[in-house]
């Protein structure tokens, strides 16, 4: 698996793990909502400060973003999370 595939998979991981639309994180992180749509699809060429971002928005180590079986894992999770969250 390649680099940008790796964190935008681990991206929308740990968007889901925390319950958050792509709307909300967008508020979160001030990432214009297509951006973080292109980060979690691996279409976007991230720039290591903007990963910087991205991990700490999620209070993890950068070197979680490149895990790849939490990555793999994150290939089965539905592609709207909102339908999926508890209110």
């Amino acid at each position: 698996m390649e680099a940008m595939e790796l964190v935008g998979l681990n991206t929308k991981w740990h968007r889901y793990q925390k319950g958050l639309t792509q709307e909300q994180y967008a508020a979160k992180t001030n990432f214009k909502i297509a951006y973080i749509s292109n980060i979690e699809t691996g279409e976007a060429n991230l720039t290591c400060k903007n990963i910087d971002a991205i991990a700490k928005s999620f209070g993890i180590k950068t070197k979680q973003l490149f895990d790849e079986e939490t990555a793999l894992e994150a290939k089965n999770l539905p592609t709207r999370v909102d339908k999926y969250i508890k209110k």
